[in-house]
């Protein structure tokens, strides 16, 4: 096993005793998938280490809980909650390169960092993911043509198995296992300790414009155009509203959003001080969905896409903090509790740049179907990083919002599977809450490597989550 450096070695405190644990309903963060789980929440390295090294059965480590679906429970075995390590273990305001326990959010990273002049180069919508999810996920963001996904950025990381042993992997020398982790879903260990690269931010705000596009073609093709320019700028961020509700012959149209962030020479020292984004408040374990079927309903869709297409656009750029303007749904957990009891179902998928009618299809497909999204957001993705189920690639990715109650959901998503599969596309994973086990090899064609990398981490089959259990990414032992 590799040692890792002495600064993550020095984490480890004095062990804390470990209590039994115990059970908790755990949701997806769409809330369609509960489990009754037990859980473990170790408050640093040492005791979390303590509690992999006696766990009986499979183990799963879930950090905020933002996976849509079901990749963070596990109803059977133990779930350990590590957001309690959360710690700064270094930062190098020389190089830009940040060490960080995995349990912190990305949003207090940009927190600590934003004044300081530097910020993670990958930012999800949300701050509430933790770092160690943003690896698990390889997550991308809306300037991925230009910064690729989360793990390009990873210089190195700490992973503990299931004997308690820590192993550091780089993407040099330890290639194959560090792909296989980046982007495995929390299923080749424990990530614990994160060293990511920065990208330097000059002084001012981030300056935000918003364009309309009368039908998908001009959607596609201002995106195409903003990601000629992302290819040389990855502070450079872009992103497009769909109505998915309109008219046939406009089905597609949208708003464009292009965010420019200031950038700065590496060297030539720190930003000056600017405020943060104050402090984040976690996203609540105990909020409640609204009754029934909630407010979100087929009258409402349609009067709120009309009225995202019709407010007034702004002539000059608006101007907002660089979290502000980068994480905006600082209250994100607010939307699916708007779904009613049965929650919501994001079905994201990317497709190759050559199969850019799949888009145009799937609104199609939803219409007939009778399934209507209640936001649909359009992305251009650039290179895709190496590790074999990472999600993003070359090409073009839709997010769809539907209400997880709408009839015949299931028919129209099956639909859209055999779409996107026969496309050479692929869902993404920490979205999916539905996906049938026959398809992802056919989304993943390197869905075996992963599994050969995954076997020489964890021979045991000690880490497991539902979602590998349905999917059946890789076997795993009994539970105790």
């Amino acid at each position: 096993m590799s040692t890792p450096p002495a600064a993550v070695a020095a984490t480890a405190r004095v062990t804390h005793p470990v209590s039994d644990p115990h059970r908790e309903v755990l949701r997806g963060w769409g809330r369609t998938h509960t489990a009754c789980c037990s859980v473990l929440r170790p408050t640093d390295l040492a005791a979390l280490t303590a509690t992999v090294a006696d766990a009986a059965g499979v183990v799963l480590a879930r950090g905020a809980g933002c996976a849509y679906g079901d990749a963070a429970t596990r109803r059977s075995g133990t779930v350990i909650d590590v957001s309690g390590l959360n710690r700064l273990v270094s930062l190098d305001d020389d190089r830009g390169i940040v060490v960080v326990e995995a349990g912190m959010t990305l949003g207090e990273l940009v927190r600590i960092l934003s004044p300081r002049g530097w910020t993670p180069p990958v930012l999800p919508g949300t701050p509430h993911v933790s770092v160690g999810g943003a690896v698990a996920a390889d997550i991308h963001g809306k300037n991925h043509v230009g910064a690729g996904s989360f793990g390009r950025h990873v210089r190195w990381l700490v992973v503990l198995d299931a004997d308690g042993e820590s192993r550091m992997l780089t993407p040099g020398r330890d290639h194959d296992l560090f792909w296989a982790t980046v982007g495995g879903m929390g299923l080749t260990g424990i990530i614990t300790t994160v060293a990511l690269q920065l990208l330097p931010t000059g002084p001012g705000a981030a300056s935000t414009m918003r364009q309309r596009a009368g039908d998908l073609g001009a959607v596609l093709d201002q995106l195409e155009s903003t990601a000629v320019e992302q290819r040389s700028d990855p502070l450079l961020h872009s992103v497009a509203w769909l109505e998915g509700t309109a008219p046939r012959g406009v089905r597609g149209r949208g708003l464009v959003q292009t965010t420019r962030v200031p950038g700065r020479e590496v060297g030539a020292g720190p930003a000056a001080t600017r405020p943060g984004a104050g402090a984040l408040r976690r996203p609540g374990r105990d909020g409640r969905s609204l009754p029934g079927a909630g407010v979100v309903g087929r009258a409402g869709i349609v009067l709120a896409n009309r009225a995202r297409w019709a407010v007034p656009i702004p002539r000059l750029p608006r101007t907002s903090s660089i979290p502000s303007a980068l994480q905006p749904l600082r209250r994100g957990e607010l939307w699916p509790a708007l779904f009613g009891r049965e929650g919501l179902v994001q079905y994201q998928f990317v497709v190759p740049t050559t199969s850019v009618a799949v888009i145009g299809v799937a609104l199609d497909l939803l219409a007939e179907h009778r399934t209507p999204p209640a936001l649909a957001v359009l992305k251009r993705l650039g290179p895709a990083d190496p590790g074999p189920l990472t999600f993003a690639m070359e090409g073009w990715t839709l997010a769809l919002d539907l209400p997880a109650r709408w009839p015949g959901l299931e028919l129209a998503l099956g639909d859209l599977d055999e779409v996107v599969a026969a496309a050479h596309g692929r869902v993404y994973l920490a979205k999916d809450s539905r996906l049938p086990a026959e398809s992802l090899a056919l989304m993943y064609p390197r869905l075996g490597e992963w599994q050969q990398a995954r076997t020489l981490m964890d021979p045991r089959g000690a880490f497991g989550s539902d979602l590998s259990r349905r999917l059946r990414l890789a076997p795993q032992r009994a539970t105790s």
